[in-house]
């Protein structure tokens, strides 16, 4: 128990003398706490599990907490008794911690002491399994020796520390080399003790397996030697992949395993990916590929464990198949999405661990879908035939989110279900060391805010502010989640309920952390509310409010920066300082805005993917080029001109070569900072959201109905004062009054109106209409918002159609023409958002179904419009699901569900010029094989898209007329024609 003891010593020093440490006898994996007061005994299965035992009793006896990102330990001078033995047993044997990328967005600098504190911190949480990469660029620096490279070679070929996770995972090589010898040496010594470490607390080290990879020119020096090209990764060109089939592999693989050992000592799990992110297997088959690599493994290191990530469409079952699954452990990176449900069926009983991949790019984000861990972790661990055998908290980059990561560990320690509502409880009380109703109030919120998210990718949403400048970002990353998560302003309401918490809580540093993320949070999520407003002021060449909307905006910044500078954890100059030490500042630099050169920000796509809320970043990078942007719409709109366009990668570059030294100590106090947030967002302008809608939905033609205005008030912090409303376009509308909205909450007026009762020239008729809404907080002065768009009037649908909508669609129809109106964020995978005008059960063996898209609003890109199928078009998951659609860029696509499982998850397509509406498009069944084609000729020629198969199509399916405006989160809608339809029956030819 000598490691145990060290560790607290280290942790508790003050207190280390009152615990007695045991061991208990093999067996299955568990913790016991007894004693008296001021002499705790802890008896454990390993000095880990001990560890954890020490931290179930400072969390249920002391109220006491340690984290990654804030700590609380404020402790009687002599500890209390615990009232009965307070005893867990491990339920599950794997309990795995990191993510590939983790070294890479976490501390690629960091040094011993930080990776000490990190191991304690994962033993305290009961994590037994944690992904190791440092020090690997030293294995493969011996090993290139070996094959024919030489020292200078090897070194320019390793990456810096901060992008190796992606060399490792074979998506690049190079970037930010050579690494110096030092370095090499540093790093090698630094992963053989943190191995060691790991070693001595009974905890595992997982490291990164041979797989293959080999650089440029590998099989011209080594004969025998077969590799296979991987193309590009986000602008970066792959290393190649060497065959493992071939007895160049087994020799290659036994050195790397044989350097390996010596640089690393004994370890029995190796993490490997094959073909990961779009790797090509060229004509290597994947299943003897994946046999080779297995044996290699084992001829190295009897018995080993193959960790494998679930990411994607990773691990491929044909792979998993092929494998000895008792020597396989995929870590699954998305257990809690909705799309995932069978994880025995997907890979074939394969042994899993259940988890989750948080804080993508290391993201300063708040959030994480709690519910599906506490619903599912217990129900599929216990169910019969379960493959469940571990947990896997993956997050991208470590030392964020303390809530979450304590939910996540204590599920593995927990027969019975977690009770989502107590545990919030008992977390508030032992975050802050004590019962208080606002910190209880506080988390609440939360829990049913930031830790119930609903984003269908399971990611909180991040900061637009951090994103390179434009009107139409929906989001502060590309690879993000583009809609709000959860609702911002009942967020606020954690936020006020926080600063209450009384004053000697707020004297930890974990109470200190929170109220800092929190104040930041809620100045991030104004970045949702105000872009589009900034957008639409725009669009309407209403530069005074376009003006006001850009101060507040460059305000809230500055504030953001201020707020950040409140706690160590959110400083950009430790990150700074870290990589300066090792001479590698402009990789540290790069990592968290352009990520690589100017392919990678710009094509790649991979700008800004960190995304982080940090004092010095938002001031000194993001702040000016959001200063630049919109002062230049400002001065183009006075002008009565176009703005200029702005070539962000020049712009950024030079911030990346700089050396400008930033604090590494806060630089305000984090309650007075936190208080000016307050008060500034109370009374901040523009924190109103208004929607407009007809009931009906479409009026018919001289149809009487009302139009619905809907006032959010997103302010959570304050009430509004009166809220006014003009109407116009339906005549003579009388201004409706609200006379408050409470905070964070909604109020609505109504109009009754007439349609026109005129003879229609098209299936849908948009009636447009202005909305001005004049509101502000309670004791402000108010503002006037001006808010077009367009309700409708349809012509009435044959009786033979039904409709379906997911996506706020109208339907139309007028004779042989339709017509279709609505949103959608996406038709693809987890996202089936559209609207169909569709007959029941039409299409079956040897019908065609034939329409002409006559027009399509580019919406988007990936806007999609044309003949859609399904068992049952009006119940979402059903099987069966294919549609052959026109894009108004991507060309003709058929996409389709390979899988049965209700979801479209392959796409084949024809691209060119004449591939836009007007668009002919024809689906026709034989049997079981499904035909898309188009005709850009009126029908005369037909191009065939592609003939597939949809596994668990019925005898007979619905069918219909759709369209997505696949808006992503930007709230557009656009109307797609059609005519020309025929095999729907007789009705749809009239």
């Amino acid at each position: 128990m000598a490691p145990a003891r060290a560790a607290l010593e280290r942790l508790l020093p003050g207190h280390a003398d009152q615990f007695t440490l045991h061991h208990v006898a093999t067996g299955p994996e568990r913790f016991r706490v007894t004693g008296s007061t001021g002499r705790i005994e802890v008896a454990g299965t390993s000095p880990a599990t001990t560890l954890t035992g020490v931290h179930w009793y400072l969390k249920y006896v002391c109220r006491a907490h340690i984290s990654w990102s804030g700590t609380q330990l404020d402790l009687p001078r002599r500890l209390p008794a615990p009232r009965e033995p307070l005893a867990r047993d491990a339920t599950v044997p794997h309990r795995f911690a990191f993510n590939d990328t983790h070294d890479g967005y976490t501390a690629p600098y960091a040094d011993w002491s930080r990776w000490e504190r990190l191991i304690d911190v994962l033993a305290l949480h009961g994590c037994n399994e944690v992904l190791v990469t440092a020090g690997q660029e030293a294995v493969y620096h011996r090993l290139l020796k070996d094959f024919g490279y030489s020292d200078a070679e090897a070194r320019a070929w390793l990456p810096a520390p901060s992008h190796q996770p992606w060399w490792l995972l074979q998506n690049m090589s190079a970037y930010g080399g050579p690494l110096s010898p030092e370095l090499i040496a540093r790093r090698a010594a630094l992963g053989r003790r943190i191995a060691d470490r790991m070693r001595e607390l009974g905890m595992a080290p997982v490291l990164p397996g041979y797989f293959g990879t080999v650089p440029d020119g590998f099989a011209d020096r080594n004969p025998g030697a077969r590799t296979v090209p991987q193309g590009v990764w986000a602008g970066l060109r792959r290393p190649d992949w060497l065959d493992p089939r071939t007895e160049a592999f087994s020799r290659v693989a036994a050195a790397f395993y044989r350097h390996q050992a010596d640089l690393s000592g004994d370890v029995r799990h190796f993490k490997m990916d094959l073909l990961h992110e779009g790797g090509s297997a060229g004509d290597v088959p994947v299943p003897e590929a994946a046999r080779a690599v297995e044996a290699a493994l084992h001829a190295a290191r009897p018995g080993a464990t193959w960790v494998i990530l679930g990411w994607q469409a990773n691990p491929r079952r044909d792979l998993l198949d092929a494998l000895d699954k008792s020597r396989v452990l995929v870590v699954d990176g998305l257990s809690d999405l909705e799309t995932v449900t069978d994880r025995e069926k997907d890979w074939g009983g394969a042994p899993y661990a259940f988890g989750t991949i948080p804080n993508f790019g290391g993201r300063t984000t708040i959030g994480a879908k709690t519910h599906m861990w506490t619903d599912r972790f217990t129900a599929w661990r216990d169910k019969p035939g379960s493959a469940l055998a571990g947990t896997a908290y993956m997050p991208e980059a470590a030392e964020r989110d303390p809530a979450a990561l304590e939910l996540f560990s204590e599920l593995a320690w927990r027969a019975e279900p977690v009770d989502r509502r107590r545990w919030f409880e008992e977390y508030a009380d032992l975050r802050y060391g004590g019962r208080d109703a606002r910190a209880r109030e506080a988390f609440a919120v939360l829990r049913d805010t930031a830790y119930h998210i609903t984003s269908r990718d399971g990611r909180p949403h991040d900061s637009i502010f951090a994103a390179r400048p434009s009107l139409a970002a929906n989001s502060g990353a590309y690879y993000a989640t583009h809609s709000p998560a959860f609702d911002p302003a009942d967020f606020d309401k954690a936020f006020a309920a926080l600063l209450g918490v009384r004053e000697p809580l707020r004297r930890s540093d974990a109470y200190r952390y929170d109220l800092t993320d929190l104040g930041r949070q809620v100045l991030a999520n104004r970045s949702w509310q105000l872009i589009g407003q900034l957008k639409a002021a725009f669009t309407r060449e209403d530069v005074d409010t376009f003006r006001a909307l850009a101060r507040l905006w460059l305000k809230l910044m500055r504030l953001s920066d201020d707020m950040t500078g409140s706690h160590h954890a959110f400083l950009l100059g430790p990150w700074l300082a870290d990589a300066r030490r090792e001479g590698l500042e402009r990789t540290a630099r790069v990592l968290i805005t352009t990520w690589a050169d100017r392919p990678t920000a710009d094509a790649g796509r991979l700008a800004n993917y960190a995304n982080r809320d940090w004092s010095g970043l938002i001031a000194d990078f993001h702040l000016p080029h959001w200063q630049a942007y919109l002062d230049e719409l400002e001065d183009a709109l006075a002008e009565g001109r176009s703005p200029r366009t702005f070539d962000w990668y020049a712009i950024e570059e030079p911030w990346t070569y700089e050396t400008k030294a930033y604090p590494l100590r806060p630089l305000h106090d984090p309650y007075r900072t936190a208080l000016k947030v307050r008060d500034v967002l109370a009374r901040a302008p523009y924190q109103g959201t208004v929607s407009v809608a007809g009931t009906p939905a479409a009026f018919p033609p001289g149809g009487e109905g009302e139009v619905t205005a809907t006032f959010r008030n997103v302010n959570g912090l304050r009430a509004t004062g009166p809220v006014g409303f003009t109407l116009m376009g339906f005549g003579d509308q009388p201004p409706l009054r609200l006379p408050s909205v409470p905070a964070a909450g909604t109020g609505t007026v109504s109009w009754g109106v007439t349609a026109p009762a005129g003879p229609l020239a098209a299936p849908l008729e948009p009636l447009p209409y202005r909305l001005r809404t004049t509101y502000g907080p309670r004791g402000e002065p108010p503002v006037t918002t001006v808010q077009e768009g367009s309700l409708y009037v349809a012509g009435p649908l044959d009786d033979a159609w039904r409709t379906y909508t997911n996506n706020g669609a109208v339907f139309g129809q007028l004779r042989d023409r339709y017509a279709i109106n609505g949103g959608g964020h996406d038709l693809w995978k987890a996202i089936a958002e559209f609207g169909a005008l569709y007959r029941e059960g039409v299409f079956a063996d040897g019908v065609t179904l034939t329409v002409r898209v006559d027009s399509q609003e580019a919406t988007d890109p990936w806007a999609r419009a044309g003949i859609v199928v399904r068992n049952a078009l009006d119940t979402p998951g059903a099987p069966g699901f294919l549609n052959l659609a026109v894009t108004p860029v991507n060309g003709v696509v058929l996409s389709y569900d390979t899988n049965g499982d209700g979801t479209l998850d392959t796409y084949r397509r024809i691209t060119g010029a004449p591939y836009k509406a007007p668009v002919w498009l024809r689906l026709s069944r034989a049997g079981e094989a499904f035909t898309g084609s188009c005709s850009t000729d009126g029908g005369t020629t037909w191009r065939a898209v592609a003939t597939v198969r949809v596994p668990g199509a019925a005898a007979a399916q619905d069918a219909g007329l759709f369209m997505t405006a696949r808006n992503g989160g930007s709230g557009a809608h656009g109307t797609v024609a059609f005519s020309g339809v025929t095999g729907w029956g007789a009705a749809a030819a009239r």
